[in-house]
């Protein structure tokens, strides 16, 4: 799958440095500055408390849960749905399936189990929401 992503361009802090061939890849390094704009940190590491699918689908190599990276901040997911009724249908059918997000970018399918994509959904909106920085399409 990281194969794929790399391919894609999707996983630009993922590439092994040059004439280290493919042994690095999967290792990545800090801290690393996505396409959000934010930073990795390794306190952003998989918090406690997340569902077990989160590390098993790499959620976590776009995602952070206070920080932007390929994709957005989950605690700005939360924000962006604090105020929909449908928000855990809406959000779990997006994991589900992926495809062109509200923050400019696409999210691949990755054939996301329907009940993995609800217990993600279910966590995300349980987030305190954080405003994302304008450059990210909040606030």
């Amino acid at each position: 799958m990281k194969r794929l992503l790399l391919a894609a361009g999707l996983l630009p802090g993922l590439l092994p440095a040059a004439g280290a061939g493919l042994s690095g890849l999967g290792q990545m390094p800090m801290p690393m500055h996505g396409r959000m704009g934010g930073m990795m940190h390794a306190s952003d590491a998989t918090p406690t408390g997340t569902p077990a699918a989160l590390d098993r689908l790499g959620c976590m190599n776009c995602h952070q849960q206070h920080e932007g990276l390929v994709g957005p901040a989950f605690a700005w997911v939360s924000w962006r749905y604090r105020d929909q009724p449908d928000a855990r249908t809406m959000l779990a059918a997006f994991i589900e399936h992926g495809g062109q997000g509200p923050w400019s970018g696409v999210m691949p399918d990755l054939n996301v189990p329907p009940a993995d994509a609800d217990a993600i959904a279910a966590w995300i909106l349980s987030l305190p929401p954080e405003t994302p920085p304008r450059s990210a399409g909040g606030g």
